[in-house]
């Protein structure tokens, strides 16, 4: 029942993100009333180029594995969050977080 609940959190976690964007920043207010339209769209392209389990098993290493291993391996890059900033970029958003 745990690792249910462990891989259900996965899951959601990775629908929940949002980017840090600075409004004012790119071309201001010429973009950043389409913020929220343009997020969805970018959420659904994400969404249809990334795998649900190779994101989860990249959560299970990096938060699981990892540590045993005292952080010397490479931390694992989630595609997912990647694409979404790389999407909003190309639409105009200034996107502030890396990850």
């Amino acid at each position: 029942m745990a690792r249910l609940s462990i891989l259900l959190i996965i899951f959601l976690t990775s629908c929940t993100y949002r980017p840090i964007a600075d409004s004012r920043g790119s071309n201001g207010k010429e973009v950043a009333y389409r913020f929220d339209d343009d997020l969805q769209t970018c959420r659904s392209i994400a969404e249809e180029n990334t795998s649900d389990v190779m994101e989860a098993g990249k959560v299970f290493y990096n938060w699981y594995v990892r540590p045993q291993l005292l952080w010397l391996p490479d931390k694992a890059d989630y595609k997912y969050k990647k694409l979404i900033n790389k999407c909003m970029s190309k639409r105009g958003h200034a996107i502030l977080s890396d990850d």
